[in-house]
């Protein structure tokens, strides 16, 4: 394989990855982080694997640009803001249980007294780095990666997997869609369902575990 080839070939699912954290670094700098990580997937693939490159591949380019953000003091979280993040969880939780829904984020404020810009700040620099913590894990993967599916020759997986969809609930659905098949970042998601960037990420998780437990019975 060529290193050079290979950025050509899978440039859309380096920016992809890289695109996720645009709100915060230059995305072509993310690029070349990733390409670092695509040349390690070169040289430690095995050619005689069942497992497709790129499925193989993703890990180490998102390993290197999680790597590299990490590395940016910039991102350091202060206890004052993670106190408060904290205490804004744990209120939205209490809300969420005495509402029987996720309440609004004026709701939140109001009932913690604080001001909601010093809440949304707290929120977007603790999920952030909570996102870069769990970013390895395969709820990052599109639904083909996470199950293993090569739309060229595994129709019938594929036809699984839309059954499986069609079993969710309204709101499990919904969440997929806009994960999915409408590339919604877990931030984006959050503020469409009204709902928070941990909270997305732990339902996501469930979803597909409950998608890939009922496609391998």
């Amino acid at each position: 394989m060529n290193l050079e080839t290979l950025v050509k070939e899978h440039a859309n699912l380096i920016y992809k990855i890289a695109n996720k954290y645009s709100g915060y670094y230059n995305v072509e700098d993310l690029f070349q982080e990733g390409v670092k990580g695509l040349n390690k997937a070169m040289n430690n693939y095995d050619v005689s694997s069942t497992t497709k490159f790129s499925t193989y591949a993703f890990k180490y380019i998102l390993g290197e640009i999680v790597t590299y953000i990490k590395s940016d003091r910039n991102i350091k979280v202060g206890s004052d803001t993670l106190k408060l993040y904290k205490a804004y969880e744990k209120t939205n939780e209490y809300l969420t249980n005495r509402l029987n829904r996720y309440p609004t984020l004026e709701e939140v404020c109001n009932f913690m007294g604080v001001n909601p810009s010093l809440v949304v700040d707290a929120i977007n620099k603790c999920e952030f780095t909570i996102s870069l913590e769990s970013a390895l894990n395969d709820e990052d993967f599109t639904l083909e990666q996470i199950l293993g599916i090569d739309n060229t020759d595994k129709i019938d997986s594929l036809i699984d997997l839309k059954t499986e969809l069609e079993h969710l609930t309204e709101e499990e659905r919904k969440l997929i869609k806009l994960r999915y098949f409408e590339d919604y970042t877990q931030s984006e998601t959050a503020n469409y369902l009204n709902m928070t960037q941990v909270q997305v990420s732990r339902s996501e998780q469930k979803i597909l575990k409950k998608i890939r437990t009922n496609i391998a019975a």
